[in-house]
């Protein structure tokens, strides 16, 4: 398993309640607005701006390609393609599926998933974005971590935290997942309501834990503690990846959608 499967195990692997975390709250509430505390120093920021139709910064961001279900049995092919992942001019990163519809009827998805892989990864500190989706039934748009040594460890060793996912239920869930190995995943889950709105997701990340909040109000806490084993314990340096999946754990979307579906980012920043 490449990916976030770890959602439909955790009920196997048992969901820890989450435990206090108190967390430090410094950075912006929102793009551009006006903050009385000295601006943060920014370890990453991208407001993505550029011209309408423009790629994403190649210094911030790199793709992953091609289909192949990705862990999850999704259906999409992942593009680098303008068609799936661009600017629109006023300072937006838009991840869009697509559809084609085939002589025989069959509709097939393409989409878009950027990574910062070799490029940018941190532990700890403050990971802000700020997100537009409408929850739509059989889409899957995420904001999430991988830990920087997968390619040597694998998952779940090398850690996961999602900051944002949508599984078309018109909830927006957090979760963190790590594991000695792939029978061993421990697994946390937070949720909240998500509507059509931009609306600025955080995640607080200390040696103690993690705290997510939206709009500046937390709805989930975990505190990492490496003697239980149910529960995940603090994951290494992450890369960031923001894509949008279709099908898979999310289900598949229904008859006759044809989309296109967007997932828009007004800006991602992180920050000690």
């Amino acid at each position: 398993m490449t990916r976030r499967g770890a959602i439909r195990i955790a009920a196997a692997a048992g969901v820890v309640t989450a435990v206090a975390l108190v967390a430090e709250f410094t950075g912006p509430a929102s793009h551009g607005a006006a903050d009385a505390a000295p601006p943060p120093v920014y370890t990453f920021a991208d407001d993505f701006d550029g011209p309408a139709g423009g790629a994403p910064d190649p210094a911030r961001w790199t793709y992953d390609l091609g289909a192949g279900g990705w862990g999850n049995g999704e259906s999409q092919t992942y593009t680098d393609s303008r068609r799936n992942s661009f600017l629109d001019g006023a300072g937006h990163l838009v991840i869009r599926a697509t559809a084609t519809t085939g002589a025989d009827g069959r509709v097939t998805w393409e989409s878009a998933r950027l990574k910062t892989k070799g490029l940018f990864a941190q532990r700890y500190g403050h990971w802000e974005a700020r997100i537009k989706h409408v929850s739509t039934r059989g889409f899957w748009p995420a904001w999430w971590t991988l830990g920087a040594d997968i390619d040597a460890v694998g998952w779940p060793r090398c850690g996961e935290i999602d900051m944002f996912e949508d599984f078309g239920y018109g909830a927006r869930e957090s979760s963190v997942h790590t594991g000695t190995d792939d029978a061993a995943l421990a697994s946390w889950s937070a949720g909240a309501p998500t509507d059509s709105d931009f609306h600025v997701v955080r995640m607080d990340w200390t040696s103690a834990g993690v705290t997510f909040s939206l709009d500046g109000a937390p709805y989930g806490t975990l505190a990492f503690d490496a003697a239980d084993p149910s529960r995940p314990t603090d994951p290494q340096a992450a890369f960031m990846l923001l894509n949008l999946a279709v099908g898979g754990n999310a289900g598949p979307p229904g008859a006759g959608v044809t989309g296109p579906v967007d997932l828009v980012v007004d800006y991602v920043r992180v920050w000690n």
